[in-house]
């Protein structure tokens, strides 16, 4: 006796492919452009190479520039794939219905319209957050950014300066190393309060132990700062061979400090730089320990890849 095909299971088959369609188009939509880009990429470099054969110096907030870089990609891509995976739970729907034969009911709709909006939920909560992140760096980097040039002036004067040292797991945001002393310079972008209260909203008070700004207090920076000036005393010590002392400091761009204590840490806005220059040794350094220290400043520092061209494996 000849067995009869089951139908039913092939057409069960068709309709959960049906189901498929619109993730294989969004993938598509999504990788066939990526896939592209990246071919002619590696086209592109079997013809040319970089002119940059040397690694560059640290730029100001360097480290936040490149968090910053890999946080966009992420904001862009919640922001394509949030609307295109409430799409894909629709057309999954859609194509059940009108392709596979699947027959409308209530329990189908519900179970779309949750998967819809969790999927939309989970994407907003992504672009939320991240937008929050974007912005609290965006604004660091630009506060780094704005310090770095001020202190960039100094090298008229014959300072030596860098950005963006890295450390033990921590990077220093700036590093001044001038005839009277080498400073270890933490930014900290703060944005003011809109009370109406005129200089009142745009000036912090140091007191010698606390940073009072209009309304909050932070000790946190104090301590951050003397860290990072141990540890980079301790480090040029060790690399040039003999003691270094290093001064800690934290440049508030854009506020009015009023000190009314003293402190280990130097606190200033970055528009007055010129304390970092007279220093606070009683002899100035000899002219061979600066260049030992610059020297190995810039050996620190010059680690950034030129990123035109991907070297030749």
């Amino acid at each position: 006796m000849r067995s009869i095909p089951n139908k039913s299971g092939a057409r069960i088959m068709i309709a959960g492919l049906t189901y498929l369609i619109p993730s294989v188009i969004l993938f598509l939509a999504i990788w066939i452009p990526v896939f592209w880009i990246e071919r002619w990429r590696d086209l592109n470099e079997r013809t040319k190479r970089s002119p940059l054969t040397t690694q560059l110096l640290r730029s100001p907030g360097e480290s936040l520039r490149k968090e910053l870089d890999d946080l966009n990609i992420d904001f862009a891509l919640f922001l394509a794939l949030t609307p295109g995976m409430v799409l894909t739970v629709y057309g999954a729907h859609i194509s059940g219905s009108y392709l596979g034969g699947t027959p409308e009911s209530v329990s189908r709709l519900v179970v779309s319209l949750i998967l819809g909006l969790a999927a939309f939920g989970y994407g907003l909560y992504k672009i939320i957050g991240l937008a929050r992140r974007r912005v609290k760096l965006r604004l660091g980097y630009m506060g780094e950014l704005a310090v770095a040039q001020e202190l960039n002036q100094l090298m008229r004067q014959g300072a030596a300066v860098y950005h963006d040292i890295p450390g033990d797991s921590f990077n220093i945001d700036h590093v001044l190393v001038g005839p009277k002393g080498v400073y270890a310079i933490e930014t900290k972008a703060r944005t003011k309060p809109k009370r109406d209260k005129g200089k009142e909203d745009a000036k912090v008070v140091f007191d010698g132990k606390t940073l009072n700004f209009p309304t909050w207090k932070e000790t946190e920076p104090l301590e951050q700062a003397a860290r990072q000036a141990k540890w980079l005393a301790k480090w040029l010590s060790s690399a040039i061979g003999e003691p270094c002392s290093v001064k800690g400091a934290i440049a508030l761009p854009g506020w009015y400090v009023e000190r009314t204590g003293r402190a280990d840490v130097a606190v200033f806005n970055p528009k007055s730089t010129q304390f970092l220059i007279d220093g606070w040794l009683n002899e100035p350094m000899s002219e061979s320990k600066i260049q030992r220290i610059v020297h190995q400043l810039d050996q620190r520092c010059r680690d950034v890849e030129p990123a035109l061209y991907r070297k030749n494996k």
